[in-house]
């Protein structure tokens, strides 16, 4: 009792009070009292037992907690659209783990239509999509509008330009995107309301594969500045009248993001203004 009087700055008498309202609440006793020593009775060892392992478990949320907080062994799950996942994304992780090495990263790409419904389902920390994007359980952002380009080969008379519209280019060999993309149907609806056709030389499911045409000297086309302008053999030219695609994150709406997630959308940002700054308004 003096002992454990000292490590707990109390006195003898009010450590046997203490243990007397703990034994009268628990309803047994801890201790058997015989010539002035204390002895645990079996009940009493039990109950330490179970104590101290729950107190041992406190011992682990601090440690627990101590992990979360350093971002100790902590995953970033990320799923997007292809021609995203195979630009903007990569530049980002290789930027977000500079400053967080400690952070693994898991990159998933599926089509566009796709991401919503994978993000819906909590098995992603964060999707990254063109938007309009309708899921059930997720909440989507707005961070930027790119403005759309016609991508020229180089050397083409239309390198030179400032601007290009539709008129321009409604003779020229166009390489088309599939119906269920977003700018083919922008192109499609054009085309409907000028009472007029494109030349389509070349049809292809991807952003990417067209603008390879375009590099090929196949045609021309209209795509996003972040992809296109990776790739040698090409010309950028602004399109009129503006066309601007807006991206977006997407949370699980069951949780809110992470301080990890969150940073990364910062350096997604930062990302997209490295790439295309003349072309990137971030919203």
């Amino acid at each position: 009792m003096t002992e454990a009087g000292q490590r707990l700055l109390l006195t003898q008498p009010q450590v046997s009070r203490l243990i007397a309202m703990l034994e009268e609440e628990l309803g047994f006793l801890l201790f058997s009292r015989e010539n002035r020593r204390l002895t645990p009775t079996r009940e009493g060892i039990l109950f330490y037992k179970e104590a101290n392992r729950i107190l041992a478990g406190f011992d682990e949320v601090s440690r627990i907690a101590d992990d979360i907080r350093m971002q100790k062994d902590a995953w970033l799950r990320i799923v997007t659209q292809p021609y995203l996942g195979a630009s903007i994304v990569p530049r980002a992780l290789s930027r977000f783990s500079v400053a967080h090495p400690q952070v693994r990263a898991s990159l998933e790409v599926r089509p566009r239509a796709d991401v919503g419904r994978w993000v819906s389902g909590q098995q992603f920390d964060l999707g990254i999509a063109a938007l309009p994007m309708e899921a059930p359980a997720v909440t989507a952002t707005p961070f930027a509008r790119v403005r759309i380009v016609a991508a020229i080969p180089t050397g083409h008379p239309f390198a030179e330009r400032k601007t290009l519209g539709f008129d321009d280019i409604v003779d020229e060999p166009f390489i088309a995107l599939k119906p269920f993309t977003l700018l083919r149907q922008y192109i499609d609806d054009l085309c409907r309301r000028r009472n007029q056709r494109l030349t389509i030389q070349a049809e292809v499911s991807s952003v990417l594969s067209a603008c390879q045409l375009v590099s090929g000297g196949i045609g021309l086309t209209l795509a996003d500045p972040l992809l296109a302008s990776g790739i040698p053999g090409i010309t950028l030219v602004p399109w009129e009248p503006d066309l601007t695609l807006t991206y977006g994150f997407l949370y699980p709406m069951s949780y809110a993001p992470s301080a990890i997630t969150l940073q990364f959308c910062e350096d997604i940002k930062a990302t997209l203004l490295d790439m295309a700054p003349d072309y990137v308004e971030i919203i």
